[in-house]
C-alpha cells in the first residue's frame, strides 16, 4: 500500500499542469495542462469570459486552444502588470473548477 501511494504521489507531481509568467513590461502567461481537455472551445471560452472579470487583465496577444494532438489546452496570453497571478489562477479556477487540476502561476 505504501509503495503505491508514493508512486501515485510522484505520477500527481510529475503530471502537473503549468503556468508560467514572464515580464517584458507586461506579464505574458502560459498555461498548459497535463491531461486530455474534451471541449477545448468551450473551455477556452470560459477562461476568456473569466478573465474579463478583472479589469487590470485586458489580454493581448493571445492564443487559447489544441496544443498537439492529445486535446492538451494551451493558453497563452499577455497582460499589463497590474494584472496577478491570483487573478489568472481565479479565472482558472472559476471556468474550470479544477477540473482539469489546478494552476499555480
Amino acid at each position: 500500500m505504501k509503495t503505491t501511494a508514493i508512486i501515485a504521489s510522484i505520477a500527481a507531481v510529475a503530471t502537473a499542469n503549468s503556468c508560467v509568467r514572464n515580464s517584458n513590461g507586461l506579464y505574458t502567461y502560459t498555461v498548459i495542462t497535463d491531461n486530455t481537455v474534451p471541449d477545448i472551445s468551450g473551455v477556452c471560452g470560459g477562461l476568456w469570459d473569466n478573465l474579463k472579470q478583472f479589469s487590470q487583465c485586458s489580454a493581448s496577444a493571445s492564443f487559447c486552444g489544441a496544443n498537439g494532438a492529445n486535446n492538451v489546452l494551451k493558453r497563452q496570453f499577455s497582460v499589463p502588470n497590474i494584472c496577478n497571478a491570483g487573478m489568472v489562477e481565479a479565472s482558472w479556477w472559476d471556468a474550470t473548477k479544477n477540473k482539469y487540476g489546478g494552476i499555480s502561476c
